[in-house]
C-alpha cells in the first residue's frame, strides 16, 4: 500500500515526465548551450571518458556519455540525462516540502514545479542546470535528514555539474552543522567529502589543463561580457550592479515564480529566526539554501551586469526555482493560517487560490512565449544542421559554428568545419585568399559580434553576393531574428 506522501511525490514525478516530455518535442532549445553540450557529451564518450572541458565541469557530460554509450544517439543520451536530472530534482523538492512544511505544501508545490518555465523546458532540453538541482536539492535532503557525510557528497556532485555550487552549499553545510552539538565533527564529516571532489578537480585541470584555477575564465567571461565595463567609477560601477541585482529579485524572479509565491517566499524568510531556531533547525537550514541560491543568483547579476533581460538569468534561475518555490509555497500558508484565524477560512482559501492560478497562468504564458521563441531563433539554425548533413557531401570544407556544427558533432563524421574563431584573416583580400586556399565550399556567417564573423567579414553583412579575388560567396538562406547568412562559395575566377 502506497503512503500519502508517496503517491504526492510520485504523482509530481508522473506530470513532471509526462509534461516535460511533451514540451521536448516542441520547444527547440534555450540557446547555443543545448547543441554545444551534444557535442561535448559526445567527446567525453569519444575520448575514453578522459577528457573534459575545464570551464564546464564534468559531472553532466560523464552522464550524458554513459547514457551514450548505452542508447547510441547523442541527442536522446543528452535529454535523457536533462530529463531524468529533472524529474529527480522535482521529486526531491516536493518530498524535502511535505518534510518541512506539511502535505498542503508539497502538493501546491508539486503543481507548481511540474510546470514553472524555466524548470520544465530546460530539462526537455539538454542543459546541465536540471542534474546542477537534483544533486544540490538531494545534497539539503540528506542534510535535513542528518545524514551530512551524504549531503556533502551530494553537494560535491553538484559541484562536478556547476562550479556555484561550492558557493552556495559550503556556507549551508556548515551552519547546519553546527547547530547541533559537536559542531566541530559533524562540519567535518559534511565538508570533507565536497573538499575531497573540489581538490581531486583542481588536481586533474592542473595535469590536464596546466592550472588549478578552474574558476578563472568563467570568473573573467562574465565580467568582460557584462554592462559593468561601462561604468567610469567603482561608485557607478556598484550602483549599476545594485539596479541589476534589484531588478532580478523584484521583477523578473516574482513574474516567473508568480507574485503571490514570492510574497510568500519574502514571508518566509523574514518569519525564520535566523541566530537562535530552537527545534527549527531544519526549516531554518531550508530557508538558508533558498536564500543561498537566490542571493548567489542576483550577485551574478551584481558582478557580471548582464541586463535583467538577459537569457543567461533564465537558465541560472532553473536550479534556483525547487528551492525558492516551496519555501514561497510554504510562507504562503502561513500567512493563509493567520488570514484564517481573523477573517474566515473561505478567504484564506480564496487566497490561496488566487495566488496559485496568477501564477500557473503566468507559467503556461511564459512557457509558450520561450517555445516560440525558440522556434524563431533556433529552429532555423537546426534545420540548416539537417540540411548540411543531408544534402553536402563530406568531403566539402565548410565554414560553419554555433548551433549546425554542434548539431554535425553530436555523432562521428568526416567533415572539416571550421569556427570563425579560427579564420586567420581580415580584409576581402586576405579572406578570399583564405577561401581558396582552404577550399572552403559553404559559409555561414552571423551578425553576433561575440562569433567573431562581424570582425573578420563585416563586408558579408549585407548578405546577396560578394565578389573577391577569385571567388565569388552567393546567399543560399538567411535567418533575421539570430542574424546569420547562408553563403555558397563559386572558387573559379569570374568573368568581368
Amino acid at each position: 500500500m502506497i503512503d500519502t506522501r508517496t503517491g504526492v511525490i510520485a504523482a509530481a514525478m508522473l506530470a513532471g515526465l509526462a509534461w516535460r516530455l511533451w514540451l521536448t518535442f516542441r520547444y527547440a532549445a534555450w540557446e547555443e548551450s543545448d547543441f554545444g553540450n551534444l557535442a561535448m557529451v559526445r567527446g567525453v564518450l569519444d575520448g575514453g571518458f578522459l577528457h573534459y572541458d575545464m570551464h564546464h565541469l564534468p559531472g553532466y557530460y560523464a552522464l550524458g556519455a554513459v547514457a551514450l554509450a548505452v542508447v547510441g544517439d547523442t541527442l536522446v543520451a543528452a535529454r535523457a540525462t536533462s530529463m531524468i536530472g529533472g524529474v529527480i530534482a522535482l521529486g526531491l523538492s516536493v518530498a524535502l516540502t511535505d518534510r518541512l512544511a506539511g502535505r498542503r505544501a508539497a502538493q501546491i508545490a508539486a503543481l507548481l514545479l511540474v510546470f514553472q518555465p524555466e524548470f520544465a523546458l530546460y530539462a526537455a532540453s539538454s542543459l546541465r542546470e536540471p542534474v546542477y538541482a537534483a544533486f544540490a536539492v538531494g545534497a539539503l535532503l540528506a542534510l535535513v535528514s542528518e545524514r551530512l557525510a551524504l549531503a556533502g557528497a551530494l553537494a560535491g556532485a553538484a559541484f562536478l555539474v556547476r562550479m556555484d555550487a561550492a558557493a552556495i552549499l559550503c556556507p549551508v553545510l556548515v551552519v547546519h552543522a553546527l547547530s547541533r552539538p559537536g559542531g566541530a565533527t559533524r562540519a567535518l564529516r559534511a565538508l570533507l567529502p565536497l573538499a575531497s571532489i573540489i581538490g581531486l578537480w583542481a588536481l586533474y585541470c592542473r595535469f590536464e589543463h596546466g592550472t588549478a584555477v578552474f574558476w578563472g575564465h568563467t570568473v573573467a567571461v562574465n565580467l568582460e561580457t557584462g554592462l559593468g565595463q561601462e561604468a567610469t567609477s567603482r561608485v557607478d560601477w556598484a550602483i549599476a550592479g545594485l539596479d541589476v541585482s534589484l531588478r532580478l529579485l523584484g521583477d523578473l524572479l516574482p513574474s516567473r515564480i508568480g507574485w503571490g509565491i514570492w510574497a510568500g517566499l519574502l514571508l518566509a524568510w523574514v518569519s525564520i529566526p535566523w541566530l537562535d531556531p530552537g527545534g527549527r533547525v531544519a526549516r531554518r537550514t531550508w530557508a538558508l539554501a533558498a536564500l543561498g541560491f537566490a542571493g548567489f543568483w542576483a550577485a551574478v547579476g551584481f558582478v557580471g551586469q548582464h541586463s535583467p533581460e538577459h537569457n543567461l538569468y533564465w537558465k541560472w534561475l532553473a536550479p534556483v526555482v525547487p528551492f525558492v518555490v516551496p519555501l514561497g509555497v510554504s510562507g504562503l500558508l502561513g500567512f493563509a493560517q493567520r488570514v484564517r484565524e481573523r477573517a474566515g477560512r473561505l478567504v484564506a482559501v480564496a487566497l490561496v487560490a488566487v495566488c496559485v492560478a496568477q501564477a500557473c497562468a503566468a507559467y503556461l504564458l511564459e512557457t509558450r512565449r520561450q517555445v516560440q521563441l525558440s522556434a524563431q531563433l533556433y529552429q532555423p539554425q537546426l534545420d540548416l544542421g539537417k540540411q548540411v548533413e543531408a544534402q553536402i557531401p563530406e568531403g566539402v570544407p565548410l565554414l560553419l559554428d554555433n548551433i549546425p556544427a554542434c548539431w554535425i558533432d553530436r555523432r562521428p563524421h568526416e567533415r572539416q568545419m571550421v569556427s570563425w574563431f579560427d579564420v586567420p584573416t581580415s580584409g576581402e583580400a586576405a579572406f578570399a585568399a583564405w577561401l581558396l586556399r582552404e577550399n572552403i565550399g559553404w559559409v555561414l556567417w552571423f551578425r553576433e559580434d561575440w562569433t567573431q564573423a562581424p570582425r573578420v567579414a563585416p563586408f558579408l553583412a549585407a548578405g546577396g553576393t560578394w565578389q573577391g579575388a577569385g571567388v565569388l560567396l552567393e546567399e543560399i538562406d538567411r535567418e533575421d531574428g539570430y542574424g546569420w547568412i547562408w553563403f555558397q562559395v563559386v572558387s573559379e575566377e569570374i568573368p568581368e
